[in-house]
């Protein structure tokens, strides 16, 4: 790749890493991070804690109940003290535990689709932000060498004016020239600045970590697969189609969890009483009690929970059709990218200083006027940034393709 080490060696020269740590990073490293970063943790403590319901959720509802009572026996000429002690237990009826259960598995499923889909965002997101910075510094290391050649050509054509071999005025457009590369170099700097940051971010370094990617921009393949297929997958593997089904599964076991809800409990218990009169009298006491459900039945959760299971296919059937138009979208937008990096010489983009100096040169011995010679370096800035910026989208498409799709997206 063209003078990569070129923006490599200016960052510390332009105040990129004066109060950061550089940390050269592969794109392996940065993918194997960013399987950790924070939003990561976070959805594993999610799923700790959808475990942690489910277990709860297969357990009684109601524990024994134990009661005691004391107080004064009146009648018969005088008080005599009784005593009483209960143990009652409530039965759930109506299926209220297994559907409670039901809803809990179903939205422990849903946790689990959400950690699997924020690792595949984790991964395309440190992959897109890895691939931009490389072709940012790319990018920099362009404008790092027009702006040295810039300066060097104003340097030898002040030399020359004092001399008399040219005029102040093509001075003055040469100097201009120089400074606007400086500005654009400097800009530039400023962007693979907040490329580095991006990466950071994805990966989930510390506040102070600059990350400096490593290698050279991928070589994205030709789709090996069309787009029906593509979409096929999409809709049998996607995080939000199968986090849509999930949701539908828990929409419709509520169905059954406030259906469960609204059959009354029973309470059974057992009571044994104590007075102290003369003959010692004991009881021994069973009791059965069940709110008569006349008119709370739960209607309204049940009416609920069948309305949000209509709106969870609703919202499934949508999902489903926005998939697979984001699929059929990403496949054309990736074909028109590859075609556009393909529709330029790359061996003669790449040349952009030998280039460059071969124009200077032939100037230098007269073989190019001034004008011709601003105007073929301006060709050539203009086709390599160009380029770059075909690479750049070139990258975002897979980036977006791999979202889409939920292939590898490493290549």
């Amino acid at each position: 790749m063209y003078k990569t080490t070129t923006a490599l060696a200016v960052v510390g020269t332009l105040g990129l890493a004066t109060a950061t740590r550089a940390e050269p990073i592969t794109i392996d490293q940065a993918l194997d991070r960013a399987a950790h970063r924070p939003s990561i943790e976070l959805t594993a403590l999610d799923l700790d804690a959808a475990h942690a319901d489910a277990r709860g959720a297969a357990l009684p509802r109601y524990n024994p109940e134990l009661s005691a009572a004391a107080g004064p026996q009146l009648g018969g000429g005088g008080a005599a003290l009784q005593l009483q002690i209960g143990l009652s237990q409530t039965i759930e009826r109506g299926g209220k535990r297994d559907a409670r259960v039901e809803v809990a598995r179903a939205q422990l499923l849903g946790t689990e689709l959400s950690r699997r889909a924020e690792l595949l965002r984790a991964r395309v997101e440190t992959w897109r932000a890895f691939e931009r910075a490389i072709v940012v510094r790319d990018r920099l290391a362009t404008r790092v060498e027009v702006e040295r050649l810039a300066t060097a050509l104003a340097g030898a054509m002040q030399n020359s004016a004092q001399a008399g071999g040219t005029t102040k005025l093509r001075v003055n457009v040469v100097v201009a020239e120089a400074g606007r590369a400086t500005q654009e170099r400097i800009a530039t700097a400023a962007e693979y600045a907040a490329a580095r940051n991006a990466l950071a971010t994805a990966i989930g370094a510390g506040p102070r970590d600059q990350p400096d990617p490593v290698g050279t921009v991928a070589d994205l393949p030709a789709l090996a697969e069309s787009a029906d297929a593509l979409v096929v997958r999409a809709l049998r593997e996607h995080p939000e189609v199968v986090t849509i089904d999930s949701l539908s599964k828990v929409a419709h076991a509520r169905i059954s969890d406030a259906d469960a809800r609204g059959t009354p409990d029973l309470t059974i218990g057992l009571t044994y009483a104590y007075a102290p009169d003369p003959d010692g009298a004991h009881a021994i006491l069973g009791s059965i009690s069940m709110p008569l459900a006349l008119r709370a039945r739960n209607q309204g959760e049940r009416e609920a929970a069948r309305i949000g299971a209509r709106r969870a296919e609703l919202e499934r059937t949508y999902v489903r059709v926005e998939v697979e138009r984001a699929v059929r979208l990403a496949v054309d937008n990736y074909q028109r990218a590859r075609d556009a990096v393909a529709g330029f010489d790359k061996a003669v983009t790449e040349r952009l200083d030998e280039n460059l100096a071969a124009a200077q040169d032939a100037f230098a011995k007269g073989g190019l006027e001034f004008v011709e010679l601003t105007t073929t370096q301006r060709d050539l800035i203009a086709s390599r940034i160009s380029f770059l910026d075909a690479r750049l989208a070139l990258v975002e498409a897979w980036a977006d393709l791999a979202l889409a799709t939920t292939m590898e997206v490493k290549p």
